[in-house]
């Protein structure tokens, strides 16, 4: 540390008596010195020390002066028991006074709160106020301050207490002090910087200094003796307005003379000033720049107080002094920094490697970092040599600390014995430690007379290694120690050999220098604002930089300017360019490895290459990550491995992997390889030069064609390059051209040039023939392949029906599918009839059985009950024929199962189309008795009906229409016995809004009488019984048990009765008796019998003057009259072969069925009621109202078969 003197004045005798200097304060910019000198406050220019005025507002002496923060104001104070307020423009503005002299004023560092202090009281003044406020403490007040965030104010007494109060004065706490009595306070600072610690010095007259910590109200640290009686107490923060670099310091003057300075824990630093007299006050310059000083003789003096740069630095490690007790340890390269606290003045630092050496006022201490652990920085302790060793340099290696004095070099070990001496011949003025194995480190000499000297540790005699004219300023060695870099007084850069002595270079305007510690050849040096980089023989890089060159490793420089340590990266690109110039390429990839860009690493990697060198060309890419080339460098390697290693043709790779296409191609030819020219050409769809190398390389000419064809699609040329690949006989390629693009003449030419075995390529024409709708071109490709399959597909997929059934005629073996098909494009149109013929053709009964259960249940879910009773007939004819065709046993139950399963639904889902929407439609056409009968007919077949009711028929929906209709028929019995069964079906249906509607109904029917209209009870024509309209044994009299035959559109009873035949009978033979027509009914029949017999199988027989019993005539009646009383023992009518042949064939109906079953045979009984049957479905109707069904809907209204339908003669009916 050294101080300099800015200026010094004592005011003459003519300006104030010699009195003492009591108080110092500068203005807050720091511009303006005040001093209070006697009565008077003296202002002086602080640039010059010229005094500027001298106030006098005060009549005894001027205690105290402290200045406004925001620089409007400041306060004095005086024996004179006043508190005067000046302006910044020296004019007094108020004055209030005390009751005693006033021995402190101090402003708050926020506002213009001002305390002032006398010797019993305090008060605080704003100018917000008209009184200033003041109260006692118990003891003799001597100075107080404010915290930096004036929060808290600190009252130093003379009987040795400190006091602390906030800012309104209430007391907050109080320190007592060992010794009070004997030690009063004599000044109190709290430290300018605003941190958590709210450190408060204070030093009292018992020559202590203590130190406060307000935030936990505690003494921090140990009191320190002084050794002499404190006066002046002050802070000086250097760096005051550098947050990185800010220290803080206290100073404080006394009777001993001097102003020293002290660490914020109160070690001694130093001293500013030594005067002639006590040193009565202090204060330091607000930015930390200077120091003031006041004396009791009168003098007035500024310093400039600098501190000098300790530190040490090896390689990336870089140790200096902080806060002029502190070390921090900078790790260049990971920028990782840690602290070493000494707590004592830090006098020389040195470093190596992990250990750090620190030099103190009496000692030297050793640390170590762990080495095992790569930039660890945790430093410990490890040796302490207790010597006051005098130094102007230290240095430390692994084992041992060397000091420079003069023309001496002491070395000394860990333990702080001196190992050895070297005496040089002139004062040493450089010294610096390069390094070398443990125990044998060689350190650098320079001396004062020009020699340049190398000193190993273990050697007692030093090594000349250059000898210059002047002063030697700074040495450096490379780290393969082969060159020494010498800077002299004339400030000359001079590189010598170091083992022939050679001057191999020099270089002007030098301060420092530093070699490189990862290339040898490349050094660094700064001179005249400038940082100039060389390497070998090359020309200077220069950059203009401030700043002296402690290091250089790598791509980064260690620069030292203004005391802060930066770390500078500066290119070596040129030097890189330079060395691949020469051809040096190793030397140009190792300066590459200190850092380079991805620029120059490819374009030394392509230098590599081109020399042949493919490791070092492998190391530059693979940093690049450029995997063309690596791949390049990859097929080398495989090639050298199989000894084909040419050096012409690796060339021609390069080349072409760089675009460099002539070359490739001349070096592919010097090297035997020509095809590799034309390939390469002809990638590039450069075809006139791929053919010149054609010829040379006797190429394929049909490899071109392609190419050429290629390059053609990617110009959009695509007709251009089908006619190529023709004419390549890439006839694939070219198809897929015509096609996509839809030229159907280009693909017919194609396909006439193709040969029938030839069937991919053929199959592929058709393909796009058929997706460009060129379906005639398609068919005489699947011709010209006998693809009759494929032809086939195709007619079925446009449906072009009649060309298909000509194929199959050609073909029978494909008969089965084209049917199938034809049967499912029948069922999308609604032609099931049809569909299912086709699939019988087909032989997929199982499809055509799916098909109707699909479109049954679809019409069950969508309520089109018509249809799925339609869908359902069609499915037991399904099974009926299946049934005839099957001979397994338990199969055949099934089927006739299933039959008899579908026969029900069919008839169900029929008749519940007109309930349905009788319930659901507001108005419908049905006659009301056709839709009771309806009714009645569904309620007896569910009654009956052997386990769950088929989907969507609703057991209530039925009763509810019938009880409806029952009302309007007069059926009331029958009304209200649908009344109870649906209460019954209350609990499992959802009445919804019905429900009122059939409680009123129910309470209609109630008053009327128990009995149905007798017009509509159902009479049996067997036995002559009339049935009740709620028969409990369903659609068969309650009398006889015979089953009524209803109409399929009225559901009434229609007047047939239904016989059967005997055992030794079977149904053809029965059907020849019954044609053969007996003598004695012919004989009997008159002219006046009418006989009228048509399609739909009606006989109307008029008799006149014939009074006999009708039993007589007919013994079919008399048959018919002979039953059981007991309906649960029905026995049907029996007709043996005399009957038959006596049964007048117009009035019955066979009913013919397929193997296995039975015809069925009937009677009409009433001649005059015409019967009508469809022979399809074997339902009967009233004739009147089936002729009407077929003008109508064209056909059965059940089977929907029509009139005109073509009948074999195997469904003749009778």
């Amino acid at each position: 540390m050294k101080s300099v003197v800015l200026w010094g004045d004592k005011p003459s005798e003519e300006d104030v008596e010699e009195q003492s200097v009591n108080a110092l304060c500068f203005n807050p910019d720091g511009s303006q010195l005040l001093a209070g000198v006697g009565a008077k406050i003296l202002v002086y220019d602080t640039a010059d020390g010229v005094l500027r005025s001298a106030l006098s507002g005060h009549g005894d002496v001027v205690n105290t002066i402290s200045y406004a923060s925001d620089g409007s104001r400041f306060a004095s104070g005086g024996a004179d028991k006043l508190v005067v307020i000046w302006t910044n423009e020296l004019q007094g503005m108020l004055k209030y006074a005390h009751d005693s002299s006033v021995q402190c004023v101090t402003y708050h560092p926020t506002s213009h709160l001002l305390a002032s202090c006398s010797n019993t009281d305090f008060g605080l003044w704003s100018p917000e106020q008209k009184n200033v406020t003041k109260t006692k403490l118990t003891g003799r007040i001597t100075c107080c301050a404010w915290s930096a965030d004036g929060q808290l104010l600190a009252f130093g007494l003379y009987n040795g207490q400190v006091h602390i109060r906030d800012k309104e004065g209430n007391e907050k706490y109080k320190f007592d002090r060992s010794d009070a009595a004997n030690s009063p306070v004599w000044n109190v600072s709290w430290c300018p910087t605003r941190d958590d610690e709210l450190l408060l010095a204070a030093v009292d007259w018992g020559q202590k200094l203590t130190l406060y910590q307000a935030t936990g109200a505690k003494q921090t640290g140990k009191e320190r003796k002084l050794g002499f009686d404190p006066c002046g107490l002050s802070w000086l923060i250097k760096d005051a307005y550098k947050q990185e670099s800010r220290a803080e310091y206290i100073l404080i003057g006394g009777s001993n003379k001097e102003c020293t300075i002290y660490s914020r824990e109160g070690f001694k630093l130093g001293t500013v000033c030594t005067q002639d007299a006590w040193i009565w006050c202090c204060c330091a310059k607000p930015d930390g720049s200077a120091v003031a000083v006041g004396t009791t003789n009168g003098f007035i003096g500024m310093y400039d107080v600098k501190f000098g740069v300790v530190h040490g630095i090896h390689k990336d490690r870089y140790a200096y002094r902080d806060n002029m007790t502190d070390v921090i340890v900078h790790h260049l390269a990971t920028d990782q920094k840690v602290k070493v606290k000494c707590r004592e003045l830090v006098r020389k630092i040195a470093t190596y490697k992990t250990t750090l050496a620190i030099q103190t006022l009496d000692k030297i201490l050793i640390y170590e970092a762990p080495g095992d652990v790569p930039h660890d920085m945790k430093y410990k302790t490890t040796f302490k040599i207790n010597k006051n060793i005098e130094c102007s340099s230290m240095i430390v290696t692994s084992s041992y600390i060397i000091t420079c004095q003069d023309k001496r070099l002491h070395c000394f070990n860990f333990s702080g014995e001196e190992i050895r001496v070297w005496q040089m011949d002139s004062p040493i003025r450089y010294l610096k430690l390069i390094g070398g194995p443990s125990d044998y480190e060689s350190v650098l000499i320079g001396l004062k007379n020009g020699g340049v000297y190398q000193v190993f540790v273990n050697n007692p005699f030093p090594q000349l290694l250059a000898k210059q004219n002047g002063v030697i300023y700074c040495v450096d060695m490379n780290v393969n120690r082969t060159k020494v870099a010498i800077i002299d007084d004339t400030l000359t850069l001079y590189v010598y050999n170091v083992r022939t002595k050679e001057l191999l270079y020099q270089e002007p305007n030098a301060q420092t220098v530093a070699w490189n510690i990862s290339f040898p050849d490349m050094l660094a040096f700064s001179g005249d604002g400038f940082i100039n980089i060389k390497v070998a023989d090359f020309p200077v890089y220069r950059q203009n930089l401030q700043g002296l060159i402690v290091g250089f490793n790598g791509c980064t420089i260690y620069l030292l300017h203004l005391c802060a340590m930066s770390g500078i990266t500066v290119p070596v690109t040129d030097a890189v360019y330079r060395y691949m110039g020469k051809k040096q390429l190793d030397n140009a990839y190792r300066l590459a490895c200190l850092g380079e860009t991805n620029k120059t690493w490819d374009a030394l990697g392509h230098a590599c290459l081109e020399q042949g060198q493919f490791d070092l060309a492998k190391k530059c890419f693979s940093r690049t990550r450029d995997v063309k080339y690596l791949n390049l460098l990859a097929n080398y390697e495989e090639s050298a491995k199989r000894g084909e290693t040419k050096m012409n043709i690796n060339l021609g790779d390069y080349y072409a992997y760089s675009g460099r296409f002539q070359d490739a191609a001349r070096n592919y030819q010097q090297g035997g390889a020509p095809e590799r020219a034309m390939t390469m050409f002809s990638d590039l769809r450069m075809f006139d030069q791929a053919k010149e190398y054609m010829v040379a390389g006797d190429m394929d000419q049909q490899r071109l064609l392609n190419k050429q064809a290629e390059w053609a699609i990617t110009m959009n040329e695509q007709r251009r390059a089908a006619e190529l690949f023709v004419a390549a006989n890439d006839f694939q390629k070219a198809i897929d051209l015509a096609g996509k693009n839809k030229w159907a003449d280009l693909l017919a030419s194609i396909t006439s040039k193709l040969d029938k075995s030839q069937l991919d390529l053929l199959r592929r024409c058709a393909r796009y023939f058929v997706e460009m709708k060129q379906y005639t071109y398609a068919a005489d490709v699947y011709e010209k392949m006998g693809d009759i399959k494929s032809l086939l597909d195709m007619r079925i997929i446009l449906s072009q029906w009649d060309e298909v059934f000509i194929l199959v005629r050609r073909y029978p073996t494909y008969a089965s599918d084209a049917y199938y098909n034809y049967g499912q494009y029948l069922a999308e149109h609604d032609r099931f009839v049809d569909a299912q013929r086709a699939f019988h053709k087909a032989g997929r009964v199982n499809e055509a059985r799916n098909v109707l259960q699909a479109l049954t249940n679809n019409a069950v879910n969508e309520t089109r009950f018509n249809d799925a009773g339609y869908y359902n007939w069609l499915l037991s004819k399904e099974y009926l024929i299946a049934l005839s065709e099957t001979l397994n046993d338990d199969l055949r139950s099934d089927l006739f199962k299933r039959y008899h399963r579908c026969s029900l639904l069919a008839d169900l889902y029929f008749a519940y189309q007109y309930i349905y929407e009788y319930t659901t439609e507001p108005f419908v056409d049905t006659p009301p008795l056709i839709l009771f009968n309806i009714a009645r007919f569904i309620y007896h077949k569910l009654a009956h009906l052997a386990g769950d009711i088929p989907p969507a028929l609703s057991k209530f929906r039925t009763c509810y229409a019938a009880c409806k209709i029952a009302k309007i028929l007069n059926a009331n019995k029958f009304s209200r016995q649908m009344i109870y069964l649906m209460r019954d079906l209350t609990f499992t249906h959802n009445l919804g809004n019905k429900r009122i509607e059939i409680e009123q109904l129910a309470l209609e029917m109630e008053a009327r009488t128990f009995s149905d209209d007798h017009d509509l009870l159902p009479l049996c024509y067997r036995c002559s019984h009339h049935n009740e309209l709620l028969n409990a044994r369903g659609n068969e009299c309650s009398s006889c048990g015979s089953p009524f035959v209803l109409s399929h559109l009225s559901f009434d009873v229609l007047p047939l009765v239904e016989f059967i035949l005997p055992s030794d009978i079977n149904d053809e033979d029965a059907l020849n008796l019954l044609e053969q027509v007996p003598n004695s009914q012919l004989e009997n029949s008159t002219p006046s019998t009418k006989l009228t017999q048509s399609t739909v199988n009606r006989l109307v027989i008029t008799e006149q003057g014939n009074t006999a019993r009708a039993e007589d005539k007919d013994p079919f009646l008399k048959k018919m009259s002979k039953y059981s009383s007991n309906p649960d023992e029905y026995r049907p009518v029996v007709v043996d072969r005399a009957l038959l042949k006596a049964m007048d064939p117009s009035l019955v109906f066979v009913c013919k069925w397929p193997f296995p079953l039975r015809w069925k045979w009937y009677r009409i009984i009433v001649p005059e009621q015409p019967v009508g049957r469809c022979r399809h479905c074997n339902k009967f109707f009233h004739n009147d109202e089936f002729e009407l069904a077929l003008l109508e809907q064209g056909g059965c209204p059940f089977c929907r078969n029509k009139k005109d339908t073509e009948i074999t003669e195997n469904n003749d009916d009778y």
